[in-house]
């Protein structure tokens, strides 16, 4: 069988209905036609689809076409490749890996083993999850987000707002210089449910640009607007630096 038997394609429009609605785990390869590593890793994503065929999904997302999406799940390096199950992100793994990485992460998937993971946080096993609401009113990103276990920085970003625009290069510096920090980009425009859920969660009435960061329920810092640095960022993630 051929790679295009297996390998359909998701987008923007379609990801919420195709991923997080699937009722099987869902692994996608976040690719882009010039990117060399992408091109290589595409039959063993093939091999993938046609050996969990029927128990797990594999689709593709263009980095370059569904910036919504990449922007969303914070995706930083391509390839990268994120499992999904029940609306929530369990895994994710930047760069070409070989079959048995993947195949490893949807067996553990599929054994229920694995809880979701912080967006910007590939090199922690385990810190946050990825979209998704809950029309019963338990939000399993909420409850995951506000009970990281490390420092986990939080930027609400308006995609409208020429000041966010500004104030976020100042985030993406930050996320640049501290791959090791884990860190959730809510755009509100896109998000507002969650957006509104932190704000009741945290007691932390809503801004954008909004920069937040908690650890085990505790707010351990908050600034907003011209408050928020790269520098700030960096010293609200450090231990000692906490301020309230």
């Amino acid at each position: 069988m051929s790679d295009v038997d297996f390998l359909a394609e998701v987008t923007d429009a379609s990801f919420s209905t195709e991923v997080l609605e699937s009722p099987l785990p869902v692994l996608v390869d976040v690719w882009a036609a010039w990117c060399a590593p992408c091109v290589t890793l595409k039959p063993v994503l093939a091999r993938l689809a046609e050996s969990y065929h029927g128990r797990a999904r594999v689709l593709t997302l263009d980095a370059d076409h569904n910036l919504e999406t990449v922007t969303r799940y914070d995706v930083r390096a391509l390839p990268t490749v994120l499992v999904f199950h029940r609306g929530a992100l369990v895994a994710r793994q930047s760069g070409a890996q070989a079959y048995g990485t993947y195949a490893a992460q949807l067996d553990a998937v599929l054994r229920g083993e694995l809880d979701a993971v912080a967006p910007g946080a590939a090199a922690a096993a385990r810190a946050s999850t990825a979209p998704v609401a809950s029309p019963a009113g338990h939000d399993p990103e909420l409850e995951a987000l506000v009970s990281a276990e490390q420092p986990l920085v939080i930027f609400k970003h308006s995609a409208t707002c020429g000041v966010s625009q500004s104030v976020k290069r100042r985030y993406d510096a930050f996320v640049q210089a501290h791959p090791q920090v884990p860190t959730r980009l809510v755009v509100v425009q896109q998000e507002r449910a969650l957006s509104d859920a932190l704000e009741d969660r945290l007691r932390v009435r809503h801004e954008s640009p909004q920069a937040i960061v908690v650890q085990r329920g505790q707010v351990l810092w908050h600034a907003s607007h011209g408050g928020i640095t790269a520098d700030g960022l960096a010293r609200a993630v450090t231990p000692t630096q906490h301020v309230a």
